[in-house]
């Protein structure tokens, strides 16, 4: 699992770009292909004129890296100058989750999307769609391993039902708050490997 932030004051008219992925498989391959994820982000984000144009570089990147079988999940965002914006493009991930107003709804297009590595299986582009993001809201960012976390009934983590847990000081207290709920839900350390990233809009 990969989370990297990149900040581009002087490149672009946009405050931040960020992607988190989750890379299918363990072990060496999947850290190497985590690494070309990252590298190729890095690599473009300070000059792509869009998030398609990041998708399609991490594309080209992947093809030299995996196989007809693996994949990569990623979500790739955009916050405006203001921060009133965020323009997001999933690639097969799990959806955002819009905190706003004291409740948690995901965020996804209608159009569903396949993971990196996938596209080529696709007749029709990756959406982008744009969120207002005001003051106070909160976007969590997570992976599968948050979102399909089991009870010993089998019950997957409600995470819309728990964005309460969000609504601390600040957005590490308020990560510290999810992730001892999401154990407490399980009851056990968990099984999959799970990361989360929280933005938050100050009302100043």
């Amino acid at each position: 699992t990969e989370i990297y932030t990149l900040s581009l004051h002087d490149a672009l008219p946009i405050w931040m770009r960020l992607i988190i992925g989750d890379v299918q498989g363990k072990g060496l391959a999947a850290v190497k292909t985590a690494a070309a994820v990252l590298g190729a982000f890095r690599e473009v984000a300070h000059e792509a004129a869009s998030l398609p144009m990041i998708a399609d570089r991490l594309e080209i990147s992947l093809a030299r890296q995996l196989t007809d079988e693996q994949f990569v999940t990623a979500i790739l965002a955009e916050v405006s100058q203001d921060g009133s914006r965020i323009k997001l493009l999933s690639c097969g991930h799990p959806p955002p989750l819009l905190i706003a107003g004291h409740a948690g709804r995901f965020v996804e297009s209608a159009a569903p999307s396949l993971p990196l590595g996938l596209a080529a299986l696709s007749t029709v582009p990756r959406e982008v769609i744009t969120i207002p993001f005001a003051p106070d809201d909160q976007m969590l960012f997570y992976t599968d391993g948050v979102s399909e976390a089991r009870n010993r009934a089998g019950e997957f983590y409600p995470l819309p039902d728990r964005a309460l847990h969000a609504e601390a000081a600040d957005p590490d207290s308020a990560l510290d708050r999810l992730q001892r709920d999401v154990l407490l839900h399980v009851g056990h350390a968990l099984d999959d490997d799970a990361a989360m990233l929280l933005l938050r809009r100050q009302a100043a």
